[in-house]
């Protein structure tokens, strides 16, 4: 009888950069891509309204913030996905949104609110300890938190930034998930309500699909109406293996994101600004929410190169497009049209390009309600949105190989690159 073949040893630390040969997910159809931006429309449709009408006039409250545009990305485009089932939804963001206001009153106390750098990698990286602690991995929690330590306006809300705009407006994205997610037929939004132990028979069902299931037989005979309502309750599904990593690689999720901030931040204070444009920026909160997905959701589509450079360069683009065309047609100041148009449109693209990356959104929300931003005009798509999203993925590179149990990127591009590279990987 042969001997069974000796294992094959583990990548090297630098041949791991060159990709684990995974294949990039199957291409959305035009249907789903319409439903992802009539969803995220409303969605955002829904926040800017109630940000003028209801929050700044009643309350003087700010609800229309960047982080939403990562977030409707993730609901309307990514339902599926293990963040953007609400319990990830609601906590994570409110944990970013709590993380970002101590850790910028506490450098104050410190007499450090100068050191913004710093700040931001702390801020953003601690909001990954958070969300990985309570298995509630969230993207926009970590923009939420870097958008706090960067914006004195909502600086000036303390505490209150914590419930609005953070779980105010968490709650009302995923109450919309509800309402448009489930008007397609294929789509059940939640999947789950709360993660709760799963079985491999349970796992058996999710790999075919909640439609299969008993209960989306029995409500396939009832009435339409009442089968759209039967799908909030949620679709049963098994919480993913990748909601969260597990907590030995926090240490490296951690280091990854303190590092990919501070280089942006620093970056930005003593080149971009001083050699380059001070009107140009590097940091923007679109990058806490990438870094969350490259180094926590490390081994998802949306954190691999492709999407991250391109996904989030089309948000650039997208954002700088709208607003002109706005500015050109004189109706400028239809800034919630703006920002519903700018976010739907980039969740169009990246499906359509197979790009979907979440920070996108955030990254085309910016450029229309921050008024700083545009005076970068369009150099705003390569600084922050290519350049920054490029350095992400290097740092991500560097840091999460470090790890033996991470292998990043899964994938260079959608085509077979590493076909040869993977043999190689394996020689």
């Amino acid at each position: 009888m042969a001997d069974p073949p000796e294992p094959l040893p583990a990548p090297s630390y630098c041949k791991k950069m060159l990709g684990a040969g995974q294949d990039a997910p199957a291409k959305v159809s035009m249907v789903y891509s319409v439903s992802s931006f009539v969803g995220a429309f409303l969605g955002m449709g829904a926040i800017g309204l109630l940000h003028n009408h209801v929050m700044m006039p009643y309350a003087s409250m700010v609800l229309l913030v960047g982080s939403f545009g990562a977030m409707s990305v993730i609901i309307f485009s990514g339902y599926k996905t293990a963040a953007a089932q609400p319990k990830n939804v609601i906590l994570g963001n409110t944990l970013g949104g709590l993380v970002g206001v101590v850790v910028c009153m506490l450098m104050t106390q410190l007499g450090l609110e100068k050191l913004l750098w710093l700040s931001a990698a702390i801020s953003v990286s601690l909001t990954i300890l958070a969300q990985e602690v309570t298995r509630s991995v969230h993207p926009p929690g970590g923009a939420t938190a870097l958008l706090y330590i960067l914006t004195p306006a909502a600086q000036g809300l303390g505490y209150w930034f914590i419930f609005c705009p953070c779980f105010l407006g968490a709650v009302i994205l995923v109450a919309v998930g509800c309402v448009t997610n489930n008007l397609a037929e294929d789509r059940i939004y939640p999947q789950y309500w709360w993660p709760r132990a799963s079985t491999p028979s349970q796992h058996a069902q999710d790999e075919k699909g909640p439609e299969s299931s008993d209960s989306e037989q029995e409500a396939a005979r009832v009435s339409k109406i009442l089968c759209y309502f039967r799908k909030f309750l949620g679709a049963g599904a098994a919480p993913l293996p990748t909601a969260s990593p597990p907590l030995n690689q926090t240490w490296c999720s951690l280091l990854g994101s303190f590092l990919a901030i501070a280089s942006l931040g620093l970056l930005e204070e003593h080149l971009i600004i001083p050699q380059v444009q001070d009107a140009l920026r590097l940091m923007v909160a679109a990058f806490g929410a990438m870094s969350v997905i490259i180094f926590s959701a490390w081994n998802t589509p949306f954190a691999q190169p492709k999407n991250a450079i391109v996904g989030n360069t089309i948000g650039g683009f997208v954002g700088v497009a709208v607003y002109h065309l706005f500015l050109l047609a004189g109706i400028e100041e239809c800034v919630v049209v703006g920002a519903a148009l700018c976010v739907s449109l980039t969740i169009f693209l990246q499906e359509l390009t197979n790009s979907v990356h979440p920070p996108g959104g955030a990254t085309a929300l910016l450029y229309v309600i921050v008024s700083h931003l545009q005076k970068s005009a369009w150099m705003y798509i390569f600084t922050p949105a290519f350049l920054g999203s490029v350095i992400l993925v290097l740092i991500g590179c560097l840091t999460n190989n470090l790890a033996e149990k991470r292998h990043y990127p899964q994938f260079w591009f959608a085509f077979k690159l590493l076909s040869r590279g993977h043999c190689f990987l394996k020689a």
